[in-house]
């Protein structure tokens, strides 16, 4: 039990990475982002990546502000739909990667933690950004935020995310 324990936790700390990293990769390559206008911030609840507008950094939980600090580099927003969107496909590609793994291996606990973990974290992400959104009346989080820019590109995140969730764990 305290293996599995241990192995849900680490699994869960390679999915949030590898979020963040998503969102990172794109800021600096697609939208391009310099190194030193975006960081990651992991010892933080939650974790985020951060954006410099001038002198002062900024999370997404003061939306407007990370808006305006994201604008500096995408004024007309082109890539803003691939920029909140790239933490669930990276964190998606990343499960199959554990699942692939974990068959291979013959290691159900981990290709099952991951498609778990990943699915509890986008639950969580989820239900909180839109009970922020309905709370705060303003974007909150990568959910909110996509919907605002392209709600069918948020439907498409969405069943693309729960599909191959589903089919993952359907190898177990």
């Amino acid at each position: 039990m305290l293996r599995g324990l241990v192995v849900f936790l680490l699994i869960g700390v390679c999915i949030i990475l590898v979020h963040k990293l998503g969102h990172y990769a794109v800021g600096r390559r697609l939208v391009g982002i310099p190194t030193e206008n975006i960081r990651l911030v992991m010892m933080s609840l939650p974790q985020y990546v951060a954006l410099k507008n001038g002198q002062q950094w900024v999370s997404p939980l003061t939306f407007e502000a990370y808006l305006d600090a994201y604008r500096q580099y995408d004024p007309h927003q082109v890539h803003l739909a691939a920029f909140l969107s790239a933490g669930v496909l990276a964190q998606t590609a990343t499960v199959i990667v554990f699942v692939g793994i974990a068959l291979i291996a013959a290691v159900p606990l981990v290709g099952q933690s991951a498609v778990l973990v990943s699915g509890m974290l986008t639950c969580f992400h989820l239900f909180s950004d839109l009970g922020a959104r309905l709370h705060l009346g303003s974007e909150t989080g990568d959910f909110s935020a996509l919907f605002e820019q392209s709600p069918p590109a948020t439907a498409v995140l969405l069943v693309v995310f729960v599909a191959s969730h589903g089919l993952l764990y359907a190898q177990f």
